[in-house]
Parts: structure tokens; sequence; C-alpha cells
């Protein structure tokens, strides 16, 4: 009979305990949950308005487990606003997000369907809403990949040409640019191997002095051709 006794007085421990520990156990998870929620979102390196748009793209950040938040699905995300790059998430345990961007440099001015956008170093088309620009810019006509007018530039930099004396370039269809130079100077550049073309007007121009008006015709390589309008 004692044995018995002993049997039931056991099993109601055991129950207690259980019954306890599951409580505890559920409260512990409860708070813990709580403690890693996402409760804050910081972004750095960017002005106030474009911090604002990115927190606002993240807001539904808010509440997640800081745990389960995705680094490469918000990295994907971020990418869609055309006026950031170098984009780096960090978790900042238990409960912050910090993003660190920065805005990309605008290089020229263009108009896509009679709308004006920005062109970004990081090669992108940007609105002209998502943007409060004071650079005086060059304006692109044609239809160009970003990345093709990023290359052009990279090889005038490249052959020291100043890039403030030009005010407007024109893409072709058949994938060539001319340069529209503040002295009304016109450079005309062949659609392949443009890098030997430039070193052409380069040293063309430091031996001579170019006349207003005049356009310079290097099409055909190896060859320059001045012709005044």
């Amino acid at each position: 009979m004692l044995q018995s006794i002993n049997k039931k007085k056991i099993y109601f421990y055991l129950v207690s305990f259980l019954f306890i520990s599951t409580i505890f156990n559920n409260n512990l998870i409860s708070n813990l949950k709580n403690v890693f929620k996402v409760r804050e979102v910081e972004v750095e390196n960017v002005k106030k308005e474009i911090s604002e748009n990115i927190l606002s793209n993240t807001s539904f950040l808010k509440g997640e487990n800081i745990f389960f938040v995705n680094k490469n699905f918000l990295i994907e995300r971020l990418d869609k606003l055309n006026f950031i790059e170098n984009i780096n998430i960090k978790k900042k345990y238990p409960s912050t997000i910090n993003i660190i961007t920065q805005e990309t440099s605008l290089i020229g001015i263009t108009y896509i369907d009679q709308k004006k956008h920005f062109v970004g170093l990081n090669g992108k088309f940007i609105f002209e809403k998502d943007i409060i620009n004071k650079k005086k810019l060059p304006v692109i006509f044609g239809k160009f990949n970003p990345d093709e007018f990023i290359l052009l530039q990279k090889e005038l930099l490249k052959q020291k040409v100043n890039l403030s004396h030009i005010n407007r370039y024109y893409f072709h269809k058949n994938k060539r640019w001319d340069l529209y130079f503040k002295n009304n100077i016109i450079v005309q550049l062949p659609n392949k191997n443009y890098s030997k073309a430039i070193e052409l007007f380069r040293e063309f121009k430091i031996s001579n002095k170019i006349a207003s008006d005049t356009i310079i015709d290097l099409r055909v390589e190896n060859r320059l051709i001045l012709k005044n309008e």
C-alpha cells in the first residue's frame, strides 16, 4: 500500500514538474521572441531625404525576428532604389538592423519617354523625383546603356580630357558617340576602338589651337578630319 502511495506521489511531482517547466519554457521563449524583435533600423552615410526613403522601404522589418531577417533579400530589395550603391547590411543584436550605403554619383541627364532622368555612376537611370541635384551635368541624347556612357567617360579621363568642358553627348543608332564641347567644337568618334580616336584628338589638341564651330571627324581609323560649320 505504501509503495502505491509513493508511486502516486512520484507521478504527481513529475506531472507538476513538467507542467511548471512548460509554463516557464513558454514564458522564456515568449520573452526571447520579444527581445529579438527588430525595433530599430539605422541608415548610415546618406542625406536625410535618402535615409527617409530607405526607412520607408524597410518599415516591414519592424517586429520581425532579427534572426530570420534575410540580408540577401534585403539587399536585393534596396538595390531597386536606383539612387544608392554599395549596400551593406549588419545585424546589431538584439534588435537593430544597420544599413550602410551611399548615394551614387550623378554623371549626366537624359530623357526617357520625354521624362527627365539622371544617369548614375552605379550604371542606372534615376527618376528626377528621387534626387535633389545642384550639380551642373551634361545632357546625353539617344538611346544608350548607362554602362556604355560610363566606359566612354573613363576613357576620356584616362586620356586627360576635361569632362567639365563637354556639355552634351549624342549616342547614335550605330553605337558611336558625338561630343559637344562648350566652345562649339564637336568631336565625332567611331563606333569601334574609340580609345585610339580620343588619343589622336588629345594629341592634336595639345599641338594646335582649335577654332570654335569646328567639327573634328575621327570616324575613319587613324585619320582626323577638320570641318567648319
